[in-house]
């Protein structure tokens, strides 16, 4: 099986929960697929960016998902 060329990260307002693959995540979460699905849609990044703009804070989970390039580079890795 070839190595994953993305990851997802996890938030929670402002802190990250968690981060990995979509299969660990579901582990570590102890979530549903379609929840996870729920999450990662953009549309749900789109709500939570209203919401916070309006209440100053979000307490819905999101998730985004990352390439593994971009994580290297950040952690000058690459």
């Amino acid at each position: 099986m070839a190595a994953p060329m993305y990851e997802y990260v996890i938030y929670k307002g402002d802190d990250v929960v968690c981060g990995g693959t979509r299969k660990e995540i579901l582990e570590k979460l102890n979530m549903s697929p379609m929840t996870f699905d729920r999450i990662v849609n953009p549309s749900t990044q789109v709500e939570e960016a209203k919401v916070f703009r309006r209440k100053g804070h979000s307490q819905r989970m999101v998730g985004v998902k990352v390439s593994i390039a971009e994580i290297k580079q950040e952690l000058g890795l690459a």
